[in-house]
């Protein structure tokens, strides 16, 4: 997805473009409007950009309503206010600011990739591609118009069309880092005298590069040597990618620590037994939990591939509402006693999830969610709506965390991933956070293995099937064939017939994996 951009009274380049000695053109208003802003309200718009910059979302949005309340004749404000309006998906309205800004100027080209990102956001790839495609037709050297495109074509499983798009994007803008990175995981490398090596460690070691860049071509290099099975080299730069994403994190395990022991305590059988709920009886969401790189992805597109199923991929919804319903600032961010809270409380996380999920889709009789870490918030799902279904993916742990440090996550929700201790010490909070669900829920969770999965699959689908209450589907067992859009970081795994080639792939690594094995308790 293309960063977002803060849309002020003055005009600021994309953060991905480059600075170019060209005359300035003339702006021009919509025939007929009158001076896009006042100097009050581009002083307010300026003040709108600035608190959401900070991070003050509550004032930024009052800003921009006042504007907006106006009618100005500038698509900023509504650019800004539809943003926010995606990122609290009230995505009704941010379609209608999206919309309103183009109206006052079917030019912007802001505008334009704000209402694709919004399409894309929702899994509508078609429509963010039709925005990408308005946005070509004015400026055809607009790559970030183009590198959303070429994502969407990955999403889809459309490779060769993805690969073709990135590499027109870097010979466009070679330093596209992203673009390096994005390719590298659908390109497979056969020698190392593949010229696209060559060209990233050209890049890497030119001194020219943002951290960020750098972490990019690092882990796109780790992967071009694990396909050449060079292991040692391909090592080097997971840990060079590793450590300065590391270097942007102020982290210690002991705040996961702390997070799930209160959830561990506060969630506990006496005080649930003891609420008094009016529980959502609904069956319609399915809940694939567990770590990160633990099959999550394969098993909901096995899942989806079922006709009564939707794959809604990793939802934040869970996350956010539990946020805004349940955790307390006066206790950092978590959870108070039971008791305490409202028994309506429970219901209207309910409702407003499945609302949500409503939006995504409104046919199919049950939906996936396969967040990984809705495994901390299991306690709350079953209280809410005790009839969903929860599908633990279970791996093993030295294959699950070397996959975790091998991926270059792009949001800040896994810090624990770039240091090898504090992925196994990660490992096993998530150990004991899942023993516990299961002694507090006996029979409510159904474990599925990855390794039994790869090797027995049509036995383990077929149960799999069975614990989620389907009919039995042939299509599930040829998921792989089955359309839809990934936008993990499995899309290419989750299109490959069953394999087996990544249980123990640590094995090959084993030699630098020392300070994991040492923090595991068991494997």
């Amino acid at each position: 997805m293309v960063p977002p951009v803060i849309y002020t009274a003055i005009p600021l380049p994309s953060p991905m473009s480059k600075k170019r000695n060209k005359p300035k053109a003339k702006t021009r208003n919509p025939v007929g409007a009158r001076p896009a802003l006042t100097q009050r309200q581009s002083a307010l718009l300026q003040q709108g950009a600035l608190a959401q910059s900070r991070g003050d979302l509550a004032f930024a949005e009052k800003a921009y309503r006042a504007l907006v309340a106006e009618k100005v004749q500038a698509p900023h404000p509504y650019c800004n206010l539809a943003q926010i309006c995606d990122q609290s998906e009230r995505f009704e309205e941010a379609r209608r600011l999206w919309s309103a800004a183009l109206a006052i100027d079917p030019g912007s080209v802001q505008a334009r990739m704000g209402l694709a990102a919004h399409y894309e956001m929702l899994g509508k790839g078609d429509k963010a591609i039709e925005c990408c495609q308005q946005v070509l037709a004015r400026q055809p050297g607009f790559v970030p118009a183009r590198y959303l495109m070429a994502n969407q074509f990955k999403a889809r499983g459309e490779f060769a069309e993805a690969a073709a798009m990135y590499q027109e994007i870097l010979a466009r803008q070679p330093d596209y880092t992203q673009a390096h990175f994005t390719y590298s995981g659908i390109h497979r490398y056969r020698d190392a005298g593949d010229p696209h090596i060559g060209t990233m460690r050209g890049l890497l070691e030119s001194g020219r590069l943002s951290t960020e860049q750098r972490v990019q071509l690092a882990f796109a290099l780790s992967k071009a040597f694990e396909d050449l099975e060079d292991y040692p080299q391909a090592f080097r730069f997971l840990e060079l990618g590793n450590s300065l994403r590391r270097d942007t994190f102020d982290y210690t395990i002991d705040s996961d620590a702390d997070l799930i022991g209160n959830i561990m305590r506060t969630f506990n059988r006496e005080d649930i037994s003891r609420l008094q709920v009016d529980a959502n009886p609904s069956k319609r969401p399915i809940f694939i939990v567990g770590m990160v790189r633990s099959g999550t992805s394969l098993v909901e597109k096995i899942l989806s591939s079922h006709t009564d199923v939707f794959g809604a991929g990793e939802l934040q919804y869970v996350f956010r509402l539990a946020g805004t319903l349940f955790l307390k600032e006066s206790l950092r961010y978590q959870f108070a006693p039971l008791g305490t809270y409202p028994a309506r409380t429970f219901p209207t996380f309910a409702k407003a999830y499945l609302e949500k999920v409503e939006l995504l889709d409104s046919r199919s009789p049950r939906v996936t969610d396969k967040m990984p870490f809705n495994m901390m918030m299991i306690g709350l799902i079953k209280i809410a709506l005790p009839n969903a279904k929860i599908i633990h993916c279970v791996r093993d742990a030295r294959d699950t965390c070397l996959s975790i440090y091998r991926q270059n996550f792009t949001t800040g929700n896994y810090r624990f991933a770039y240091d090898l201790t504090s992925l196994g010490q990660f490992h096993n909070l998530y150990r004991q956070l899942m023993r516990h669900w299961h002694d507090v829920f006996p029979g409510a969770i159904y474990d599925i293995n990855y390794e039994s999965l790869t090797q027995n699959p049509e036995q383990e689908i077929r149960q799999l099937v069975d614990a989620c209450e389907l009919e039995w589907q042939e299509e599930c067992l040829h998921f792989h064939k089955s359309p839809g859009v990934v936008k993990t970081a499995s899309y290419y795994q989750v299109r490959q017939p069953m394999y087996t080639s990544s249980v123990n792939l640590w094995q090959k690594y084993e030699a630098f994996l020392q300070p994991l094995l040492d923090a595991l308790d068991e494997y």
